[in-house]
């Protein structure tokens, strides 16, 4: 028989667990809060769970199915919930049964998402007609993006299986906080720098908070400059960013990001390979029955005719190239000599010692040649150097 083995004054995980759900849930009571939708998950059984946030804090909240509202739950919408708080024990979490919840407004980052997206969209940014085209058959894709999570596994996994012999160019990037936005934009300007064919650049999934990077004005600027073709990947399906308007194409996943890179696949060369060997099997049968059927029409007198004939029309032929090969080395030869006299005859007289064959002489102290500006009355001897001659010369000055 297990004795009970607690010691005096001791509780247990539930107990406390319990004492904190009795304080707060009697306490507190009903309460209004308002604040913003993020990580908004309507579960396949009809409740709805979600988180509202605000500057400082955030708070998670549940709302069951037999609690219906009239409208749909956004990200970034700003809603007044009403509601009780309770514990999950479970994991002992606090949250908020909402019992009832009424749209207030487009939250702050959503404003900001707007205000940029007009702004960007007046500029230019999103036009159509500069889009620039995915390559067909990319051997060098950059990839921008966590290192550690899914989203870099399904890109690189994605591409290897479709084109093993791609080359992939990964700089692992901060895609989320303070930091990543100018991590990004870093991230773009050295892979664009790295002779890569396409560039991915994105993340996996989340709050619009995790995904703000991609929302900024820096990244849509380093997008829009990149001369490299760039696909965005950011978040699922449902998320847009600014980086996905911006970018030459969207992508829905980063999967689908890595379809996209490789529209060719290793399978569609093989079967490539396979037509074409077979069409070129079939062309060589038809051309060898071809002439076959010609040398069976043929009688052999006649067919010795025409095979001397062919063979005399090819010397011809071949002489007569031989002879424009030879004009066309013959005017080259000319023309690289006449260039050649040319050069040399500027060089001559570019050369220090030219002046020499006209008389002139050169002034040298040691191995330095002394120039006109120079006054030799600061050295003791000089070499003063001819054509054909040199000599010392003792410097005397005069009073």
């Amino acid at each position: 028989m297990q004795q009970n083995t607690r010691r005096e004054g001791v509780i247990s995980v539930s107990e406390i667990t319990n004492s904190i759900k009795l304080l707060l849930e009697n306490h507190i009571g009903l309460v209004s809060v308002e604040g913003e939708v993020s990580n908004y998950k309507p579960h396949y059984s009809g409740h709805k769970y979600f988180t509202l946030k605000d500057a400082g804090a955030q708070l998670s909240c549940t709302m069951w199915k037999s609690r219906p509202v009239n409208f749909d739950f956004v990200d970034g919408q700003k809603i007044i919930v009403t509601g009780t708080i309770s514990v999950y024990p479970p994991r002992g979490n606090y949250q908020l049964d909402v019992i009832s919840a009424i749209p207030y407004g487009t939250g702050d980052l959503y404003r900001a998402f707007e205000v940029l997206k007009q702004k960007l969209d007046q500029a230019g940014y999103f036009d159509t007609d500069i889009k620039k085209e995915l390559p067909e058959m990319p051997l060098r894709i950059g990839v921008s993006t966590s290192p550690t999570g899914a989203a870099v596994r399904d890109i690189i996994s994605t591409i290897q299986s479709r084109f093993p012999i791609v080359e992939i160019y990964l700089r692992p990037t901060i895609v989320q906080g303070d930091n990543a936005a100018a991590d990004i934009v870093n991230a773009i300007t050295e892979l664009s720098n790295s002779d890569v064919d396409v560039i991915i650049v994105g993340r996996g999934g989340g709050s619009i908070e995790d995904l703000w990077a991609y929302n900024t004005e820096p990244v849509a600027n380093a997008i829009y400059d990149c001369s490299i073709p760039i696909i965005s990947a950011v978040g699922h399906e449902t998320d847009f960013s600014i980086a996905d308007f911006v970018s030459d194409v969207r992508a829905a996943t980063p999967t689908a990001a890595a379809i996209l890179a490789t529209p060719i696949t290793q399978l569609d060369i093989q079967n490539n390979l396979y037509n074409y060997e077979s069409q070129m099997t079939q062309a060589m049968q038809s051309l060898l029955q071809k002439y076959y059927d010609m040398l069976a029409t043929f009688s052999v007198p006649r067919l010795s005719k025409q095979i001397l004939d062919t063979i005399h029309f090819n010397f011809q032929l071949l002489d007569n190239e031989t002879d424009d090969i030879n004009r066309s080395m013959l005017y080259y030869i000319n023309n690289t000599k006449h260039s050649l006299d040319k050069y040399e005859g500027l060089i001559k007289a570019a050369s220090p010692t030219a002046p020499l064959n006209r008389g002139y002489a050169l002034l040298k102290y040691g191995n330095e040649y002394i120039n006109r500006d120079e006054s030799i009355t600061q050295y003791d001897t000089i070499e003063v150097v001819r054509k054909n001659e040199s000599v010392q010369v003792k410097i005397v000055q005069h009073d």
